[in-house]
């Protein structure tokens, strides 16, 4: 089977081609969409590839965790809202029990997730709520500001206790979302959890692995996001998990070899934002046939902002020559 390619546009290539300041797209869900068109049109005139773009409620990442009663910080600059981790939920497991689950409608930034999906909806739009990644490790490093890395080792009664909570609240936000798209939430066909790389193999076991279970459960679809893995960490999500397709994308703990080796060809590869940027269009065209010929299924072309056109067009130029898939849509 030929690789296919695909371009992640995202928002800081939808606010950069719209030219609007992320506290305007993040303010606005009229200001939102008004951007992720005006965007798709702009790629699709400059390069011919506004297909790849699809209005969506987007939110920053940290929306889930400020569900949890995280506090969040709004830059003055144009920049995305982040987590103010000086101001952790708990400091200690025993305080797992204290942790409110907020209500997505109104709470948190979970509370403009919510009124972006209403204005879409209202818009006409088909759109999905999310708002779930499964970065079950991720959030209760968020919620703790990095204290629950420890806690696996030293309570791991309690850090048991604090992933249960995260599954609780994500089971909520993608039981809302299954009923907002007026089906009933019964598991998910996608775990993205960086932080889970950082447990050892042991731990990701213990810890980790019953959890994208859970999440799984009787889906045949598991795919799965996670960029600190090391080999043994995707040998163990493939024999136990059962995965049956790795985003590799930044990776940088796993080779192309390991990824094939390890996965066969149901893994993805992305030429990263900073290649993007800081390649030469030469170099770019280089990698892209090497990413090709790594027995990966998928290319992924992932701009961040600054990306200069003519590094856009030696990518999206090599990957129409190197992947005789075609564009994954």
């Amino acid at each position: 089977m030929e690789p296919r390619w695909h371009i992640a546009f995202c928002n800081v290539t939808y606010t950069e081609y719209a030219k609007v300041r992320y506290s305007d797209y993040y303010g606005s869900p009229a200001v939102m969409l008004e951007a992720q068109l005006a965007a798709r049109d702009y790629a699709e005139q400059r390069f011919g590839v506004g297909r790849f773009m699809h209005p969506h409620v987007d939110e920053p990442s940290c929306a889930f965790a400020s569900l949890l009663g995280m506090p969040i910080v709004v830059p003055v600059e144009d920049e995305i809202p982040y987590l103010d981790s000086t101001r952790p939920v708990i400091t200690d497991p025993s305080q797992t029990d204290g942790i409110r689950i907020g209500n997505p409608r109104t709470d948190g930034l979970m509370a403009k997730r919510y009124e972006a999906w209403e204005y879409y909806t209202s818009q006409g739009y088909k759109v999905g709520f999310g708002g779930f990644s499964g970065a079950v490790i991720g959030t209760a490093c968020e919620i703790s500001s990095g204290a629950a890395l420890g806690w696996f080792l030293e309570d791991p009664i309690g850090a048991r206790r604090l992933l249960e909570v995260v599954l609780e609240a994500g089971e909520a936000i993608a039981g809302l979302d299954a009923s907002l798209r007026g089906t009933q939430y019964r598991c998910t066909t996608y775990t993205g959890d960086d932080f889970s790389g950082l447990l050892s193999p042991a731990m990701y076991r213990e810890f980790a692995v019953p959890c994208y279970r859970r999440l799984y459960g009787d889906s045949q679809s598991r795919f799965m996001h996670s960029e600190l893995l090391r080999a043994e960490h995707l040998r163990i999500a493939r024999d136990e998990l059962g995965i049956t397709d790795f985003h590799g994308a930044g990776c940088k703990n796993l080779t192309l070899e390991e990824m094939h080796q390890i996965m066969g060809q149901s893994f993805w590869t992305q030429l990263t934002p900073q290649e993007m940027a800081e390649l030469t269009p030469r170099r770019i065209a280089d990698r892209i046939t090497e990413l090709a010929q790594s027995g990966c299924h998928c290319v992924q072309l992932y701009p961040g902002r600054g990306v200069p056109e003519q590094n856009m067009e030696a990518a999206i130029a090599a990957a129409r020559t190197e992947c005789l898939g075609g564009p994954a849509w």
